[in-house]
């Protein structure tokens, strides 16, 4: 899965990076994520936007609060996505590179909110890296 813009103007200094962030592939990141935590679950598409000159790519799951086990009682939605990340140019090389930290953000049914680093991902030379938190 590719994402789309969303809310970006492109002009000369960011151009290169919306074409890079509009032909990653997602498929393999998703996949990972899936196979990590143990879940079967529906990525929404990925968003490119940007902030501060900084070219993002945001993602975000589908509920997966039936899954969660005996959290599944206490919570009201629970959803994988992107924390923070964005799209930088490697000081040495100059070739772009994507890095994103991956949460599991949650609301309890009392209604208070948090989120829980689970995974930082990257994509760089063409291949995708993983790091579990906590590894």
């Amino acid at each position: 899965m590719k994402p789309i813009r969303k809310d970006v103007t492109i002009n000369d200094y960011n151009k290169r990076a919306v074409a890079f962030a509009e032909n990653l592939d997602f498929t393999e990141l998703f996949e990972y994520v899936q196979k990590f935590l143990g879940v079967e679950c529906t990525f929404l598409q990925p968003k490119i936007y940007s902030k501060r000159r900084q070219v993002s790519i945001a993602f975000k799951s589908g509920d997966i609060t039936t899954q969660t086990g005996l959290l599944s009682a206490v919570l009201n939605r629970c959803h994988i996505y992107s924390f923070t990340g964005g799209v930088d140019a490697d000081k040495k090389t100059g070739e772009l590179q994507y890095w994103v930290l991956v949460n599991i953000r949650y609301e309890h049914k009392s209604g208070s909110k948090n989120s829980l680093g689970v995974l930082r991902a990257w994509y760089c030379n063409g291949e995708w890296g993983f790091l579990e938190v906590g590894s």
